[in-house]
């Protein structure tokens, strides 16, 4: 550590070289001159790092709401509570065991060293453990609603490895002080290489590019979410891979319909603004996707201004003693801005879509993403740019997230919560955002002060131009990309081509998992495919487990017919002592109200039953295939009500009215 004489020297001379040079800025800036390596946190700044951590482990409650909004079946939404509970037992294992130490370095941005698998510093342990995890909570989203859904140990492996190893390995890269990473901390005079030929000084003129250049990624717009959009996007692949896979068997055996696949109908998109803002404005459950956008919104602000690791002043003497625990409040109000213009332009897009194509209302669900899409983007610059800046990626976001949804119609990649646009697509824009917007006077005094000013270490960064950042940004991103990517496709290949039937039928053996039931033993157990996804066979194998079990007649059903899928109850209509009965010249000569004709076929809505979700998805289905007015105006088929009236009249009520 150079002592006070050595670095006033140091520093006495910015302008030579391609050093930055403070004189322009509107402040005294002034560089950290009681830097301890080993007194890591006041304890104000203890105090804050350790609040910012736990509000940040909070945003797994954000996700579990965003896609349980998804879900359309009870199954479903189990599905998603415990994958969501795994993700953080297996990123917990999986960052103390390999993670925080072995891969990481143990290294704190300052260059801080701890022996292996002792945690002698608790706080900074728990505060990237939180970054770790929800790296890890990304994915989930992928495949809410998809009839290929991620085994349980699968999920539980991916978060382990995502959290041991992919994003210990990135952070590793851009965040350490190791002379081979791209990271600017390389430049620290504290840092952990004994011979420091990375430290770099005003007069280094023959420096390289490369040896000049780094990532600037703050608060993990790439190392957190384009790390999670990329094994987010390969999971997907490999649900389209089983997909595909088992369509060409299906063909085959000229089968067109896998047993067990849900049989719910799907709305046919006529084009790509019609499948991401769909006629009856989205399938989501508004009220929990909003409280779950609004809860990672609210912890989004521990996730950017808690990176800042600090909350203390520059103790330097006037006019250099400059208050630095503003720079958190700098981060939230960049957040605001960067939320504020891309939520903005979201809306208008929605709003246009909805006036264009005459949806039931405004989809809320791309609203949401809109703003997610702007938080992931100001990720990596938080503290950097300015507010204008700010406004600008947020912006820049939302037409971003579009192209990536466009993109992934186009391929027919089934993401049911958009994890690969607002993480992936909007991640690597974060990174790419940050250069662009980073050319101004301001903003580089803001990117020299925030990391002198929080007294990481006594650094100079390099100068580099416009051309040079934008460089290097790119080729930070696709390094993440290229790690991310090769992890996820070895531990997914692995999982999908390991076949897991071998396995049950030993444990089954082995655990008595085929035990005699009221003097009936069950079918056995019979899984398809590998430890990655779970197959639409295996309901119908898990419902015929239950049929010799028990009566169907004794769950409240009747015994299933022919036609009656495995494991459904027969549904009877209530009986009703107000039974109506339609006047017998009303089934040929029905009346036409304020809601118009009604059809001459009698059907079950008109008499009362509400219609089953299948029939309202082929009538959203053929009203939207119309020409003219009724391809807008009958979105919603128009039924009548009838009423056990004293006078025997009926009335006739839409299908939103009755229900």
């Amino acid at each position: 550590m150079m002592d006070d004489a050595t670095l006033s020297s140091f520093f006495q001379n910015t302008s030579e070289g391609k050093c930055f040079n403070y004189s322009q800025c509107k402040f005294e800036w002034s560089p950290c001159k009681d830097f301890h390596p080993y007194s890591r946190y006041s304890d104000a700044s203890a105090a804050f790092v350790l609040i910012a951590s736990i509000v940040v482990f909070f945003m797994k409650a954000g996700f579990l709401l965003l896609e349980i909004s998804f879900a359309k079946t009870v199954k479903e939404k189990r599905k998603v509570v415990i994958v969501k509970h795994m993700d953080a037992f297996a990123s917990a294992f999986g960052f103390f065991l390999i993670g925080f130490d072995s891969i990481s370095g143990h290294t704190s941005p300052q260059g801080v060293h701890r022996a292996f698998f002792t945690i002698t510093d608790p706080i900074l342990w728990f505060f990237k453990f939180t970054f770790a995890s929800n790296t890890a909570t990304i994915i989930g989203g992928c495949l809410v609603t998809n009839k290929y859904k991620m085994r349980l140990p699968a999920a539980y492996i991916s978060a382990f490895v995502i959290s041991g190893i992919a994003h210990p390995l990135v952070a590793l890269l851009i965040w350490s002080d190791k002379c081979y990473s791209w990271s600017p901390y390389r430049f620290c005079e504290q840092g952990s290489e004994s011979n420091k030929t990375c430290f770099y000084n005003c007069t280094s003129e023959s420096w390289g590019l490369m040896k000049r250049m780094y990532v600037l990624d703050f608060a993990g717009g790439g190392a957190v979410h384009l790390v999670g959009g990329t094994f987010g996007l390969v999971l997907c692949l490999f649900a389209k891979l089983q997909e595909w896979w088992d369509a060409r068997k299906a063909a085959k055996e000229e089968r067109h319909q896998l047993v067990g696949e849900d049989d719910r109908e799907e709305i046919v998109a006529e084009g790509f603004w019609d499948w991401m803002y769909p006629v009856h404005g989205g399938e989501e459950l508004v009220s929990e996707a909003a409280l779950g956008v609004i809860i990672l919104w609210f912890c989004w602000f521990a996730f950017n201004c808690g990176s800042t690791e600090s909350v203390e002043a520059n103790k330097g003497a006037p006019p250099y003693e400059i208050p630095y625990h503003g720079i958190p409040s700098i981060i939230a109000i960049n957040m605001i801005m960067s939320v504020a213009a891309g939520g903005t332009v979201a809306v208008m897009i929605a709003v246009w879509a909805q006036t264009r194509y005459r949806t039931q209302s405004v989809n809320s669900s791309e609203v949401a993403n809109g703003i997610l899409s702007s938080l992931v983007a100001i990720t990596s610059g938080c503290p950097f740019v300015d507010y204008w800046g700010a406004c600008c990626i947020g912006v820049g976001a939302v037409l971003f997230y579009h192209i990536g949804c466009w993109l992934e119609y186009k391929f027919k990649i089934k993401d049911t919560a958009r994890i690969v646009p607002v993480h992936a697509v909007c991640g690597l824009w974060s990174l790419i955002g940050t250069a662009i917007f980073l050319a101004g006077t301001e903003s580089e005094c803001n990117l020299h002060g925030t990391f002198e000013g929080l007294c990481y270490c006594a650094l100079r960064l390099p100068r580099l131009n416009w051309a040079e950042r934008l460089l290097g940004q790119c080729l930070g991103g696709l390094m993440m990309i290229g790690i991310s990517g090769v992890f996820a496709l070895l531990v997914y290949g692995v999982l999908y081509i390991v076949p897991i039937q071998p396995f049950v039928y030993v444990a089954s053996k082995v655990l008595f998992l085929n035990p005699t039931y009221q003097g009936q033993k069950p079918a056995p157990l019979h899984y398809k495919g590998g430890w990655l996804l779970t197959h639409p066979d295996e309901d119908h194998s898990m419902q015929m487990m239950h049929q010799p079990l028990s009566d169907p007649t004794a769950r409240g059903g009747q015994a299933t017919g022919e036609n009656t899928p495995v494991g459904a109850r027969a549904h009877t209509p209530p009986k009703s002592n107000n039974t109506a009965t339609v006047p017998s010249n009303l089934e040929n000569d029905p009346p036409s109200g304020a809601c118009g004709t009604v059809s001459s076929q009698p059907s079950s809505q008109q008499y009362g039953t509400a219609p089953s979700s299948s029939q309202r998805a082929r009538t959203s289905t053929s009203s939207r295939q119309g020409t003219g007015s009724s391809q807008y105006g009958a979105i919603k088929s128009q039924a009548l009500h009838v009423n056990n009236l004293e006078d025997g009249s009926i009335s006739s009520v839409s299908e939103d009215e009755r229900l």
